[in-house]
């Protein structure tokens, strides 16, 4: 096994079963729409591997009604933010990983507000594990590019050859490919159906600790 000093984890479907996001965005989009042609449930599937701003733009949604929107969706709809909990055994593992010595990052593609409900879903002693946090905001590109982990490198001064990336999605396997850092498929949160391409792939959060 390589030395690895630092491991870094994608949010959504790595961190957080965040995938009812999908019903949240579809039930928000037709109570903030009830006058536009009813899209079908599986519209919205794509959503969960974008960043607000390209969901947005795919659901045409004005930038007049952008902040309305959100609110609606992710605070008024009957599954709110409320019920987007962290994996079973996430915790367990961040404080694991902290324990044994490695540095804990987040590589995501959500914005500081976003990813702040983070505080809310994990334990405060998990959340405060993580040392670097990569968002859309700090980087001219979001995910597939390299730019979140070539950010959290820079930040930290660890290696490409130093760093584990752990996420679910096609995004974040090119994104740790084009880093050249090696991947983990996180097989535990995954809603794709098409293979990663990964150095190591893990069914449960606590089967990571074996790969280490």
């Amino acid at each position: 096994m390589q030395n690895y000093k630092m491991v870094v984890f994608d949010c959504d479907g790595t961190l957080i079963d965040s995938a009812i996001m999908i019903t949240m965005l579809y039930e928000g989009y037709q109570t903030m729409y009830p006058n536009r042609k009813p899209l079908p449930y599986a519209y919205f599937i794509p959503c969960y591997f974008q960043t607000d701003q390209e969901n947005c733009a795919y659901l045409n949604v004005p930038e007049e009604d952008k902040e309305r929107f959100e609110d609606i969706c992710f605070h008024h709809c009957e599954k709110g933010m409320d019920t987007v909990k962290p994996f079973s055994g996430i915790n367990e593992l961040l404080i694991e990983l902290h324990k044994r010595g490695y540095a804990l990052g987040i590589a995501t593609s959500r914005s500081y507000a976003a990813f702040y409900e983070l505080r809310k879903q994990l334990t405060k002693e998990a959340f405060d594990c993580f040392s670097c946090i990569g968002v859309q905001e700090v980087v001219a590109r979001t995910k597939p590019a390299p730019d979140v982990l070539l950010y959290i490198m820079q930040k930290t001064g660890y290696s490409s050859r130093e760093l584990l990336f752990v996420g679910d999605s096609m995004n974040d396997a090119q994104c740790a490919k084009t880093a050249n850092v090696d991947f983990v498929w996180a097989k535990w949160g995954s809603v794709t159906t098409e293979s990663l391409p990964c150095r190591y792939m893990a069914e449960a959060p606590q089967e990571l600790l074996t790969l280490l």
